[in-house]
């Protein structure tokens, strides 16, 4: 007869999984990136099919292709009947089919990179850029911007975080009574473009670096919404921000920056709108004891290791303490089923 393991035999047992499941999460990361990256997801978006069909559409050895696409049913992101393959719901939102298509999120390089030397941007309190890549991050993401093939495959990825939150967004706050939205630092302008399709009156201003001006640009001219949205370059810090908004985005901005930086950011906000002006902010918020969802306290050591020392995510009553600096009130917090809430708040008369 099968003897039962002892109390702590099993504990050890639960915790040897546990761990074992967060210190292989880089393969699941991994497995992720090479389902979109090699066309797993695509080749299934219209429905099922065999194993030897997918290996073929990927080009990849049947035997290849059966062991990454069992591990993706793992994840959730395909499941099996059979001898046939096909997307789950979840594998669906990183197809072109998707409305929002999610695939480019796996383009997470270089930050895997830099998250690579964590204790030591634990130890010494900055970003990791010349230790991982050796160079600086400004030298690095002016190669990106220098290049129009990787600069938008960035762009991609920013618009798989941006895009639903606009529309989350667009649904959460009242536009009515605003006439024009500014999305300062947006990017190539999936959040604001988001919310200008949902509201038809609204006039809309995408600041950032000229050469992400210019992919903003198309894509406001591929929504239909070039009579009523510009893109215009504005740098972020030096300012000034372009006139003729009386409502400014924020949208994954300020946790980029220590708290002198956004101020900085902040005030350049109030100089930019009129004296009915609104800021929203949309970050990932923490609670008072620095809680947060799980994405939330996994991205505040992304910023550490990206951004300059003190970056980090924020609680709202930091927030509040930084608006209250900089000639805003602190209006609303409006929590959203997202990675990131929005903060509304007033400009003061």
């Amino acid at each position: 007869m099968r003897q039962q393991p002892t109390t702590d035999t099993a504990r050890t047992a639960d915790a040897l999984n546990r761990i074992c499941d967060i210190a292989f999460g880089f393969v699941g990361t991994q497995a992720l990136m090479a389902g979109h990256e090699l066309g797993v997801f695509e080749a299934l978006r219209d429905g099922s099919l065999p194993l030897q069909t997918v290996a073929e559409r990927t080009k990849l050895k049947p035997v290849a292709c059966r062991r990454l696409l069992m591990a993706l049913a793992t994840l959730g992101l395909v499941e099996r009947d059979e001898e046939q393959f096909r997307n789950t719901d979840l594998g669906q939102f990183c197809t072109s089919l998707s409305t929002v298509n999610l695939g480019p999120l796996t383009r997470m390089g270089p930050f895997d990179h830099l998250c690579e030397y964590l204790p030591d941007a634990l130890r010494e309190y900055g970003p990791r850029w010349q230790q991982a890549l050796g160079a600086p991050a400004e030298d690095t993401f002016a190669s990106l911007y220098a290049d129009p093939v990787g600069l938008r495959r960035f762009a991609d990825m920013m618009d798989g975080f941006s895009i639903p939150q606009g529309r989350l967004i667009a649904e959460s706050f009242d536009f009515s009574h605003r006439r024009c939205l500014m999305d300062v630092a947006g990017g190539p302008g999936g959040q604001a473009i988001a919310i200008g399709l949902k509201h038809p009156h609204l006039q809309g201003i995408i600041t950032d670096l000229e050469p992400v001006c210019r992919v903003a640009t198309e894509r406001i001219e591929a929504n239909g919404l070039g009579d009523r949205f510009t893109a215009e370059p504005a740098d972020l810090l030096a300012g000034p921000y372009p006139d003729g908004a009386d409502t400014i985005l924020l949208g994954h901005i300020l946790h980029d920056w220590s708290d002198d930086t956004c101020c900085k950011i902040l005030r350049n906000s109030a100089a930019a709108l009129p004296a009915d002006g609104v800021l929203l902010i949309s970050e990932s918020t923490l609670a008072p004891d620095f809680s947060g969802r799980h994405l939330a306290n996994l991205k505040d050591l992304v910023m550490l290791v990206c951004n300059e020392s003190d970056a980090r995510e924020r609680t709202t009553e930091e927030y509040r303490a930084l608006l209250d600096k900089t000639g805003f009130q602190l209006e609303e917090v409006i929590e959203m089923n997202a990675p990131r809430d929005l903060l509304v708040a007033k400009k003061r008369r």
